[in-house]
């Protein structure tokens, strides 16, 4: 249970800190808003302070971005520990082996019951669960970013289009309140700090996507895991419905109605998982070197079934 106990936790710190950085961006967004309705710039001091707290930020937003993602790579090393534990599972286990000098009925019967037992799909349903809670995180930040994306931009380009009457109200009604180099040193740095702020959105969002694109591929890859150990195992599937995962219903959906195929999932993850190493380079190294058997972060807990998996 430790580990069930590691993971939500890392879940809960993750959403608490993507919560506080969703109510710093609003000062920013306000400020965009403010400028795009009146039509007049801020003064320095302000817009200054706004630039440096979005600067300040970057870090904080790199490691959460980094936390996401180890979860994600995690889980993808636990399906492929799975995975590979199946294909192996006619490999008789220390203590079948044991029993087999004594007694090749009593081996077989042992390895029977192994095959028929509950915990490899016990053990798929928790990284399910844990897919579902990964996506429910992701999906949140990107609708949210996105949404702030959509006000932001339209703002940046009501402030862009009225440029003019902005430089006019700098330069003031006789037209010699500011220079040309002076109005343009009022605007050129403000509209750069805005264009950031609605970058850094775009980002985020395409951060959020790559997250997603890799975690939805790794779930149908799980899915299609549950099924062929359900079959095997003689247990069926009838646990999963699309309302116990909220957060993956689509995926789940498509298991349960037969439409979800191996076709082109190969092609889907390997893109994905190309576009994760390319951003999460440390984390992608990290999952490969836990699908080889190294130790650490969130194991499922050693219990009797197919091959033990170590426990952190």
């Amino acid at each position: 249970m430790a580990a069930f106990k590691n993971f939500d936790g890392e879940i809960e710190r993750i959403s608490g800190l993507l919560v506080a950085m969703r109510d710093a961006l609003r000062p920013v967004s306000s400020l965009l808003a403010e400028i795009a309705q009146d039509l007049a710039l801020p003064d320095e001091e302000k817009l200054a302070a706004e630039a440096e707290r979005l600067r300040a930020e970057i870090p904080e937003r790199q490691a959460v971005e980094a936390a996401t993602a180890r979860l994600v790579a995690r889980l993808a090393a636990e399906i492929g520990i799975c995975a590979q534990e199946f294909d192996d599972r006619e490999m008789p286990t220390r203590f079948e082996t044991l029993i087999g000098y004594v007694s090749g009925a009593a081996r077989h019967r042992r390895q029977q019951a192994r095959w028929r037992s509950p915990v490899p799909l016990n053990r798929l349903a928790e990284l399910l669960r844990r897919a579902d809670l990964l996506a429910g995180l992701v999906r949140e930040e990107r609708d949210f970013l996105s949404g702030q994306r959509k006000e932001s931009e339209g703002d940046l380009v009501t402030l862009i289009d009225h440029r003019p009457e902005i430089i006019e109200k700098l330069r003031g009604e006789d037209g010699v309140a500011m220079t040309g180099l002076d109005v343009i040193g009022r605007t050129e740095p403000a509209i750069k700090v805005l264009q950031d702020f609605v970058a850094g959105l775009n980002a985020r969002i395409g951060t959020c996507n790559i997250l997603l694109h890799k975690l939805i591929t790794d779930t149908e890859n799980l899915l299609i895991l549950y099924r062929i150990v359900a079959d095997a195992s003689g247990r069926g599937d009838a646990g999963l419905k699309p309302d116990l995962f909220p957060h993956l219903a689509p995926e789940v959906e498509r298991f349960s109605s037969g439409l979800l195929t191996l076709h082109g999932l190969d092609r889907r993850r390997h893109r994905a998982d190309q576009a994760f190493a390319e951003r999460f380079a440390a984390e992608a190294a990290g999952e490969a070197a836990e699908a080889d058997g190294g130790t650490g972060g969130f194991r499922l807990p050693t219990v009797f079934g197919f091959k033990l998996i170590r426990s952190q």
